[in-house]
């Protein structure tokens, strides 16, 4: 009876221990091929940027997500003409309309 008990303790504790290496283990966006990073912008604007490749999906300011497409073959400038998500060397801008990009921080 005992030597069951301890068997049984130590199906527990190895039980808990691997789920525990588990959960610590697993990164961020993991699941999920497109996560979402936020970014906020020297002029102030805080966007949640998803990139598909072909396209972007842009949330500006907690607003609905816009799509923008990708401009040229290099996939680094993403713009619907009147906003434009550019990536260069791993530094993000965004930019409205003809004004100057403004360069944005985070991930």
């Amino acid at each position: 009876m005992m030597l069951r008990n301890l068997s049984l303790a130590a199906i527990g504790t190895l039980l808990l221990a691997s789920s525990g290496h588990a959960e610590s283990g697993t990164s961020i966006g993991a699941g999920n091929p497109y996560p979402v990073g936020d970014y906020t912008c020297q002029d102030g604007t805080n966007l949640a940027v998803r990139l598909f490749g072909e396209h972007a999906s842009v949330s500006v300011n907690g607003a609905p997500a816009v799509d923008l497409p990708a401009m040229g073959t290099e996939g680094t400038t993403y713009s619907n003409g009147r906003w434009t998500l550019t990536i260069v060397q791993g530094q993000l801008s965004w930019g409205v309309g003809r004004a100057a990009p403004s360069p944005c921080t985070g991930g």
